[in-house]
């Protein structure tokens, strides 16, 4: 059981209030193409943006283990919102772990006050992240940022961008206020899930960029951790995709009136058959749930006591958990239509988002490439090694 104290009681049931109201119109939203703007807007004055926040700041301090739950909160009612906050959190931690200055004091009071951060990181015109075409160069006391980025899910809604580059054979973030001259942000993702993420297109054009605003990731059990804690984020949404998935097959059997002529029972809430795949849909989200909670507690050990020992183990449970959690909700989101019959197909239940949402995040960092890491670190004692230190590789 984690402490919570009155004003960490106070924000969470402020957040708690506002992701119990998100499912009802999601389906709507995603249909519509109706950007959940405001719905962002209310988790932030209720406080989800700075529950990471040190308290001397202004924020709440909170571990990543209560972060967890409220993130699986937000991702059951709408899991576009869940994806949306990654960015956000990763750049709070990264502030968290920064040296002070200015940036450190402007963006973590900032975020405590209701500011949203967005990432900008990936690039469609080069072949992985590791090569980089977005440039940084001096102009006389600040820098110009110019380049085109991919995958900034969130950046749309933000006050602030993270903008990655390679410098000198270092990861560099340039931090940009979003509304500068030379950036725009287009909503033009297009994949068949997620779709309210905004996870398209940034343009920068010798935007200027403070030299106090540049954070360095030359640490690397900083880096260790990041890398865990950005899949942390995935795995929360995935677990609040199979908990909304396992509510809305409960709802919706509770609601059926037809069976099939093989069933046992001329009711479905009473069949058998049904009910255990409803029951078997509930256990894998509280598995998936369990494991993102295990992988918190994991991060918050490593805050209190960095090692390398530590930082290996939060990449290892990550990578562990993206594995696990992508089985446990790409089954439950299968299953239920083996429950729900042929009425959960009717488009205006838009009941296939859940599917669609968990195929799209999941598809982020594939598992894949996380089991042949836990894997080749069971076979043959391979360190795990995070994409932020990956610049030395060959």
């Amino acid at each position: 059981m984690v402490a919570v104290d009155d004003d960490l009681r106070t924000r969470l049931d402020a957040v708690a209030t506002v992701a119990a109201g998100l499912g009802p119109e999601a389906a709507d939203r995603e249909a519509e193409h109706k950007l959940p703007t405001e719905q962002l807007s209310h988790l932030l004055a209720a406080g989800a943006g700075a529950l990471r926040v040190p308290v001397e700041y202004g924020g709440s301090g909170a571990p990543v283990r209560v972060l967890a739950d409220v993130l699986i909160d937000i991702a059951a009612g709408d899991s576009n919102l869940a994806q949306i906050f990654r960015g956000h959190l990763g750049l709070t931690e990264i502030l968290r772990f920064a040296d002070p200055g200015p940036a450190r004091e402007t963006l973590l009071r900032s975020a405590a006050g209701g500011a949203f951060f967005g990432p900008a990181g990936a690039e469609l015109s080069t072949p992985n992240l590791k090569e980089l075409a977005t440039s940084l160069r001096r102009d006389g006391d600040h820098y110009l940022l110019s380049g085109r980025k991919y995958y900034t899910t969130g950046s749309l809604y933000a006050d602030w961008l993270n903008v990655l580059v390679s410098v000198d054979g270092e990861f560099v973030s340039a931090i940009v206020p979003r509304r500068s001259e030379g950036v725009t942000v287009i909503d033009d993702w297009d994949g068949f899930g997620q779709r309210l993420t905004a996870s398209g297109t940034a343009v920068f054009e010798s935007v200027r960029v403070d030299p106090d605003y540049l954070l360095r990731h030359r640490d690397p059990l900083t880096n260790d951790y990041m890398e865990a804690f950005y899949q942390f984020v995935h795995s929360a949404t995935q677990a609040g995709i199979a908990r909304a998935v396992a509510d809305d097959l409960a709802d919706l059997v509770r609601g059926r009136a037809r069976s099939y002529p093989l069933a046992s029972t001329p009711e479905p809430a009473a069949d058998p058959q049904v009910l255990q795949i409803v029951g078997e849909v509930r256990g894998k989200a509280y598995s998936a749930r369990a494991n993102v909670l295990h992988l918190a507690g994991t991060l918050d050990e490593f805050l209190a006591d960095p090692s390398p020992a530590r930082a290996e183990r939060a990449l290892l449970d990550s990578a562990a958990t993206q594995v696990v959690n992508t089985d446990l909700v790409g089954a439950a989101t299968w299953q239920f239509f083996n429950a729900g019959s042929a009425s959960a197909l009717k488009t205006r239940l838009g009941l296939d988002r859940h599917w669609r949402n968990a195929r799209t995040v999941s598809s982020h960092n594939p598992a894949v490439y996380k089991a042949a890491l836990i894997g080749d670190h069971a076979v043959n004692g391979t360190r795990p090694r995070s994409f932020l230190n990956s610049l030395g590789d060959s």
